[in-house]
């Protein structure tokens, strides 16, 4: 067979597919709200996490999104210092999805965040602030309860690859399709 003729049947297949299931495609907006977890050596703690996102679905297996997200406030204490680290940034993630059923997909994560990171220690009279801008990659994964025809419920784990640390978020969240 000519590649030529592969390639076009092909193109036609996948634009026919994405047609045929065109309620599944459109932009989206979305929040969530969850749990973020930071540790490093010595240091551990958690916070309320949230976000906010707009997205696009081009068809019920791939999307892409990008938004707003806040690590919340973390604070431990470390040799003598009380530590405090605040985290947030911008990121850009594609997703691509396994629709199991009309109602439920799962779905991987992958994408990348520009962040900043203001670090404050006290111990007594002495304290100090660090501000930290740095970008990482971003990748996790969910599940996506879709409830009617335009709107969806997620449940999702996300983690971000910082250097020396652990970074993750647990959350819940949801999202409207126009």
């Amino acid at each position: 067979m000519n590649p030529a003729r592969t390639a076009a049947t092909c193109m036609t297949a996948l634009i026919l597919s994405t047609a045929a299931r065109a309620e599944d495609a459109g932009f989206y907006l979305g929040a969530g709200i969850g749990q973020a977890t930071q540790s490093e050596i010595g240091f551990e703690d958690r916070d309320t996490s949230f976000k906010v996102l707009v997205g696009y679905s081009f068809n019920r297996f791939l999307a892409a999104e990008g938004g707003y997200i806040s690590g919340g406030q973390l604070n431990d204490t470390l040799d003598g210092f009380d530590i405090e680290i605040r985290n947030d940034g911008f990121f850009v993630a594609g997703l691509a999805k396994l629709p199991l059923g009309d109602v439920l997909s799962l779905y991987a994560k992958l994408g990348y965040v520009m962040y900043d990171s203001e670090i404050s220690a006290k111990n007594g009279v002495n304290a100090f602030s660090i501000m930290n801008s740095d970008e990482d990659l971003l990748f996790g994964g969910g599940c996506e309860f879709r409830l009617g025809d335009n709107f969806r419920l997620r449940a999702e784990f996300e983690k971000i690859n910082v250097p020396d640390a652990s970074f993750e978020i647990i959350s819940l969240g949801a999202n409207y399709q126009f």
